[in-house]
């Protein structure tokens, strides 16, 4: 299969280990936010410059036109491509009667994985080809894709080594896009939401899809995915009023 990488980024530069990690492909796109036009032109690597706008399925719509190769990987600029999951890519037939592969993700934080909570069983639509359909929805965006959807084994790894930092960082703009995105969806503010929404994830994550069993990250995460579920709540309020 021949392939074509994508990264949504606001940097040009990219983490030692994931820039080795996807230099299988054939083609390499990264969508900068914020350019500097600093960073030393890579072989395979095509940047395009493209204001995010809060808008990140437009991004990764902008990345499907650009791609010459029919099949896209997108990964983000915190994730990294294993050698068992290239190896795999690169088996996959182009001619299968199938549109896109759903990839399990794997939190590793200091070199632990993360195999329960929200994030414990996380499957996501990475691989597809361009033709086949769209990205929707402006944050926690989601690949529609007409079609067959097959599984890959192999796993995409996600580095959490700097995640409460960023975590925090990256919380407030978030929930921002996210409430507006909730109103457009007909979801919009109550109390009970406010309420039980925060407290119901933080149950969700450390007890019910045993969270606890990954020690302390275990509980930090499931405490600040409550904690982010509250701000959005909080920024659906906001605009309210």
């Amino acid at each position: 299969m021949k392939l074509t990488i994508a990264i949504i980024s606001k940097s040009e530069t990219l983490n030692k280990l994931v820039r080795e990690s996807i230099d299988f492909a054939e083609e390499i796109i990264i969508i900068v936010d914020s350019p500097t036009k600093k960073t030393k032109k890579l072989a395979k690597v095509n940047y395009f410059y493209r204001e995010l706008a809060g808008d990140f399925a437009s991004q990764r719509n902008f990345a499907l036109q650009k791609a010459h190769n029919d099949w896209i990987l997108f990964i983000d600029d915190d994730e990294y491509v294993g050698t068992e999951l290239a190896r795999e890519i690169k088996q996959l037939p182009e001619s299968a009667n199938i549109s896109g592969y759903l990839i399990k993700r794997v939190d590793v934080c200091f070199h632990q994985p993360l195999l329960h909570g929200e994030t414990g069983n996380t499957k996501l639509l990475r691989l597809g080809n361009k033709s086949k359909g769209k990205f929707i929805r402006s944050v926690h965006e989601t690949w529609k894709i007409n079609g067959e959807i097959g599984e890959i084994q192999s796993p995409i790894y996600h580095i959490k080594d700097t995640f409460i930092s960023k975590f925090i960082g990256r919380m407030s703009y978030y929930a921002g896009i996210d409430a507006n995105a909730l109103s457009l969806e007909n979801k919009p503010f109550s109390y009970w939401r406010l309420i039980l929404n925060p407290m119901g994830k933080f149950v969700l994550n450390y007890f019910i899809r045993l969270g606890f069993l990954d020690g302390s990250v275990g509980l930090f995460l499931s405490y600040m995915m409550s904690v982010q579920s509250l701000t959005v709540r909080i920024f659906q309020w906001t605009k309210r009023n």
